[in-house]
């Protein structure tokens, strides 16, 4: 499995976590509460498979296929910045956040989802998770070097040819909504314990205190 990072710099407050992978009895992600226009960043090189806007569910959303068949979702975006196709490195933005689709209020919702394709069960994020990704270049900015290459295309990355095949259409859970039985994202509130823990977490992360 790739190594994940926070699809953002700097820390922010959990809204609702994850609770397990039926998008129809469980949030499936992780909600942060990210001011509107906060930068969104790759949580880890790979290929946007998907870059769509809707007017419900999940807005504004990009999925990114990483290596050994993970995905990332980023949704309810007030802008995307990466298009289908695109290849992208671990702290690459790709969006600014906002409050598009079923969404309360301003926030991200990030998923990790793991299978053949991007409709994959998904995953509790928070264990996978690295602290803040690395400063990124910018892909148009990068020498087409091998270096390059192995940076833009990790091991075991399917090529972009195959992208068909890591795409599940329609995707029932982004189409059918962000837990349709709670509610809109972000609408429980916030949970100050878990939002402390995670503050608490990604600071010993940074200060490189953590076992």
């Amino acid at each position: 499995m790739p190594t994940l990072y926070t699809p953002f710099r700097g820390t922010y407050g959990i809204v609702r976590g994850f609770t397990g992978s039926d998008y129809r009895r469980h949030h499936t992600g992780i909600d942060y509460r990210t001011p509107h226009g906060t930068p969104i960043l790759a949580s880890a090189a790979g290929t946007v498979v998907k870059s769509v806007d809707l007017t419900y569910s999940y807005g504004r959303f990009i999925v990114v296929a990483h290596a050994d068949r993970t995905f990332t979702v980023y949704a309810h975006l007030s802008l995307r910045q990466a298009a289908l196709g695109a290849r992208v490195v671990a702290g690459q933005r790709i969006g600014l956040s906002g409050n598009t689709g079923n969404s309360s209020g301003p926030h991200l919702h990030f998923e990790v989802r793991r299978g053949r394709n991007s409709s994959g069960a998904s995953v509790n994020p928070r264990p996978l998770l690295r602290g803040n990704p690395p400063v990124a270049t910018a892909l148009a900015e990068l020498p087409e070097t091998a270096a390059t290459a192995d940076l833009t295309e990790p091991t075991g990355l399917i090529d972009l040819a195959d992208l068909a095949d890591l795409v599940d259409e329609p995707d029932t859970a982004e189409a059918a909504g962000d837990v349709p039985a709670a509610g809109p994202c972000g609408s429980t509130g916030s949970d100050i314990e878990e939002e402390e823990q995670a503050a608490q977490e990604q600071a010993a992360e940074a200060e490189g205190t953590l076992p």
